[in-house]
C-alpha cells in the first residue's frame, strides 16, 4: 500500500528544537481553555491574544480541530496531515505551539479516530476494502450504507449483558451520515493513526491530545493506540470525550488505559443544580456531593476533566443574561460554579467567552453557543461593567490557583453534606488548606463554624481570596444568596 494513498507524510520525525518548552504531562496543575479556532481569529488569531490568555491564567489551550475538513468546526477530516487554510498554515500552527509555550501554556491537539469526513479521498477510493464500517467497497456512496448508524448508547461497551447485535451497532455504525465510520479493526489503519499522531508530536511540539468520541471507536484498537502512545511519548496524555453521564462509565474508560475521561457525571450534575436550590438530598448542590462520593472508582480522580459547557452543550449561563430577570441571580451562579470547578481535585477546562458571559443555547442551532470570541472584549475599556466584574472574579481565582496548584492538584479532599443549603469542602496539603464555602439557595444562609470544626482547625480569622476580606471563624455569619467563599490558610 502507497504512502501516498493512505496520506502519510515521508518526513523524519525530527524534534523541532526551537520548542522552548518539552512536552508536559496534563496534570491537574493545569487549567484547559477550550477554543473553536473559526470563531477565535483563526490560528494566528490564537497567536495574538495569547497575552490576554496567559493573563487570565489559563495554562493549557484545546483548539477543536485545525485539520483540513469541509466544516467550520472541523470533526469531518479530509486531511490528516494539513492544517485548514481557513484557520491557517501548517507552519502557523507551528509557531502558535512555540509561542504559547513561551507564554507558560500548553496546546491540546483535537482529532478523531472513528470518523472522517465524506470528502476525504479515502471514501471515493478506500486503499483496502474493509477501511469503513458498513460499506460496500465496490461502489462507495453515502446511499450505500449497509446499517444504520450508531444508536448512541455507548454503555453498550461496557455492558457485561449487551448483545452483539447493540454493541456492533454503537461502534460500527456512523456517526452522522457525512462521516464515514472507519474500521480499526483493519491493522493499517491503525498504523496510520499511530504515525500521524507520532509525527504532530514530533514536528510540532503539542502537549496533549483530545481525542474525539473516544468509546465509539473499536476498544481493542484505542488501548493498542495508547498503549503506543506511552510507550513512544511518556509525556503525552489522551484526553477522551467519553459522553455517558455516569461515574462508573468514565472511570471503566480511565481502568482500561485512558489518562484522562470527561467528567460528564459531573457536568450533569452542575446543569441541573444551577436551576434548583439546596433543600431535599438530591437537589441542588447535593448532586455534586452525591457525584463526587463516587471518586473512589476512578484510578485517579485528578486526571479526570470537569467542565461546566463546552461546544456541543448549552452554555452554562444560557440565554439569561442580560435581558432575562434572572440575570443577576445566574451570574451569581455562574461565579460559584467557577469557584467550584476551579477547586475540585480535577483538571478543570472553561469554554472560552465564560469569563465575559458569552451565553446561549442550542435550540435549532449550534451557532448560539459557538458565537465568535468579541475583539472588544480583550481589554478592560472594551468590556461591560458585568464582563469586567466576571473578568476580574475568574482571573483572581485562576491567578490564586496557579500560585497554589499543588494543593489543588495534590491535596486531599474533604466534603460535607449540604446543611441547610450550604455545601462546605475542605483542600489540605501538609499545613496548607482552603475551605471552599458554597450557599446554594436563593437567599441567604447561616454558617455555623462549629459544624466544621475539623476541618477549621486552631484558625480563629482566615483571609477570603475572592472577595480579599478577612473572615472570623469562631462565631456563624451570613452568607447571601449563591455567595462563594475560599478561605485559604497557610
Amino acid at each position: 500500500m502507497r504512502n501516498e494513498q493512505l496520506g502519510m507524510r515521508n518526513e523524519l520525525l525530527i524534534p523541532n528544537s526551537s520548542f522552548l518548552t518539552p512536552n508536559c504531562p496534563m496534570l491537574n496543575e493545569d487549567v484547559i481553555y477550550l477554543i473553536m479556532p473559526a470563531r477565535y481569529g483563526g490560528i494566528n488569531g490564537i497567536r495574538q491574544r495569547l497575552d490576554y490568555l496567559a493573563d487570565l491564567g489559563v495554562t493549557a489551550l484545546w483548539l477543536t480541530p485545525v485539520f483540513k475538513s469541509m466544516s467550520y468546526h472541523g470533526y469531518n477530516i479530509t486531511d490528516y496531515y494539513d492544517v485548514d487554510k481557513r484557520y491557517g498554515t501548517l507552519d502557523d500552527y507551528k509557531a502558535l505551539v512555540r509561542e504559547a509555550h513561551e507564554h507558560g501554556l500548553k496546546i491540546i491537539m483535537d482529532i478523531v479516530f472513528n470518523h472522517c469526513g465524506i470528502e476525504h479521498p479515502w471514501f471515493s477510493n478506500p486503499p483496502e476494502k474493509d477501511w469503513f464500517n458498513n460499506l460496500s467497497a465496490e461502489k462507495p456512496s453515502i446511499f450505500n450504507v449497509q446499517s444504520s448508524i450508531t444508536n448512541y448508547r455507548l454503555t453498550t461497551v461496557v455492558d457485561p449483558y449487551a448483545s452483539e447485535y447493540d454493541r456492533r451497532q454503537t461502534v460500527e455504525g456512523w456517526f452522522v451520515r457525512s462521516m464515514p465510520d472507519l474500521n480499526l479493526k483493519n491493522p493499517h489503519l491503525l498504523e496510520y493513526f499511530t504515525k500521524c499522531t507520532d509525527w504532530w508530536i514530533e514536528n510540532t511540539g503539542i502537549d496533549g491530545i483530545r481525542m474525539d468520541t473516544f468509546p465509539y471507536a473499536d476498544k481493542d484498537a484505542m488501548t493498542a493506540w495508547l498503549q503506543e502512545m506511552h510507550t513512544r511519548h511518556p509525556d503525552i496524555n489522551v484526553i477522551g470525550e467519553t459522553w455517558v453521564c455516569d461515574t462508573p462509565f468514565s472511570a471503566s474508560m480511565q481502568q482500561s488505559g485512558l489518562d484522562i475521561p470527561m467528567d460528564f457525571a459531573l457536568f450533569q450534575a452542575f446543569g441541573y443544580a444551577k436551576h434548583e436550590e439546596t433543600r431535599e438530598v438530591w437537589s441542588g448542590l447535593n448532586r455534586l456531593y452525591n457525584t463526587l462520593c463516587y471518586d473512589y472508582l476512578y484510578k485517579n480522580p485528578a486526571m479526570v476533566m470537569a467542565f461546566l459547557d463546552n461546544h456541543d452543550v448549552n452554555r452554562f449561563i444560557e440565554d439569561f443574561y442580560p435581558y432575562s430577570p434572572n440575570a443577576p441571580l445566574m451570574v451569581k451562579v455562574l461565579k460559584a460554579s467557577l469557584a467550584i470547578l476551579l477547586t475540585l481535585p480535577r483538571i478543570p477546562q472553561i469554554y472560552y467567552g465564560t469569563e465575559v458571559l458569552m451565553g446561549g443555547v442550542i435550540d435549532k442551532s449550534y451557532s448560539k453557543v459557538r458565537k465568535p470570541f468579541p475583539k472588544r472584549c480583550l481589554t478592560q475599556e472594551g468590556r461591560t461593567p458585568d464582563e469586567n466584574d466576571m473578568h476580574r472574579f475568574l482571573r483572581r481565582i485562576l491567578h490564586w490557583r496557579k500560585e497554589n496548584s499543588r494543593l489543588i492538584a495534590y491535596g486531599t479532599m474533604k466534603q460535607f453534606i449540604p446543611y441547610r443549603g450550604i455545601y462546605v469542602y475542605e483542600r489540605r496539603l501538609g499545613e496548607e488548606s482552603c475551605l471552599v464555602i458554597v450557599n446554594g439557595n436563593n437567599s441567604s444562609a447561616l454558617f455555623s463554624p462549629d459544624r466544621y470544626a475539623e476541618v477549621i482547625g486552631p484558625h480563629r480569622e482566615s483571609r477570603d481570596i475572592i472577595s480579599g476580606r478577612k473572615v472570623q471563624l469562631t462565631k456563624p455569619f451570613r452568607l447571601s444568596a449563591r455567595k462563594v467563599m475560599i478561605i485559604y490558610n497557610s
